[in-house]
């Protein structure tokens, strides 16, 4: 898609009919692109909820106060990201009707309907990363830390960390190896891309332990207050065997 200037872009969603409360949920978001900032409106709704009792809410994680309504300012970096993935998007919208199992996605650009884009998925995870800078930058969320731990035998022990800034899209990483710590540069499509690759394992969050491991194994922790080891508590997920060999081979790499 080619544009001159972005001034306006406006993102609706909303999650697909098969997805039960209390996951459920609408998203309207609306940028002005300002100079120095990007002028932001975020709102968020969880749908259907009535259908529950606050305990079946509470029961799967949430508080039951997870709607939003947020004006405020949000960092400049985010304009290039956008502007990528419009170049990339097709100029003509997604014309077909939408399936049950699919998530609703549309877009204004310049105060013009757009409708669905066919890179619809692009999209989606782009949001996700929206909506995280958003909580990141009024307060309601820290920077996403996640840190791997190799511990291997005579002692050795291999540290690696990433913190992701969404609010300002910037990335911290540090290797450590036997209490030696070492900052890396690290882009931010790199550490998307390996947080990608990380959370499509299945984590027993049931069976994790929320104790900073000190006996032999490798582990991960992921910003949820629990550490997962290596092939008993992250797992292969359906249809993918190497999964955990390809993602501590990955991780090997920053040593």
């Amino acid at each position: 898609m080619k544009l001159e200037e972005l001034n306006h872009l406006e993102i609706k969603f909303e999650t697909s009919d098969i997805l039960p409360p209390p996951f459920s949920h609408q998203i309207l978001l609306t940028f002005d692109f300002k100079k120095d900032f990007i002028d932001t409106k975020f709102e968020i709704a969880y749908t259907y909820r009535d259908e529950l009792t606050d305990e079946e809410i509470l029961e799967e994680g949430f508080n039951g106060e997870e709607d939003l309504a947020w004006a405020g300012e949000i960092s400049n970096a985010w304009k290039q990201p956008i502007l990528k993935l419009l170049a990339f998007t097709p100029e003509k919208s997604n014309k077909k009707g939408l399936k049950e199992e699919q998530n609703f996605l549309e877009l204004s650009i310049n105060e013009k309907p757009f409708g669905n884009p066919q890179n619809q998925e692009e999209w989606e995870y782009l949001l996700q990363e929206l909506a995280q800078t958003i909580y990141e930058t009024y307060g309601k969320e820290s920077p996403f830390k996640m840190i791997f731990k190799n511990l291997g035998s005579n002692n050795k022990i291999s540290i690696f960390e990433m913190i992701l800034r969404y609010a300002n899209r910037k990335v911290e990483a540090y290797t450590e190896i036997d209490g030696e710590k070492t900052s890396r540069s690290l882009p931010w499509e790199e550490a998307s891309d390996l947080l990608g690759q990380v959370f499509i394992g299945e984590f027993l969050t049931d069976k994790a332990s929320k104790k900073e491991p000190q006996t032999l194994g490798k582990f991960i922790s992921i910003g949820d207050g629990y550490w997962y080891e290596f092939t008993k508590t992250l797992r292969n997920p359906n249809g993918n065997r190497n999964y955990i060999t390809s993602l501590y081979e990955r991780f090997e790499e920053y040593f």
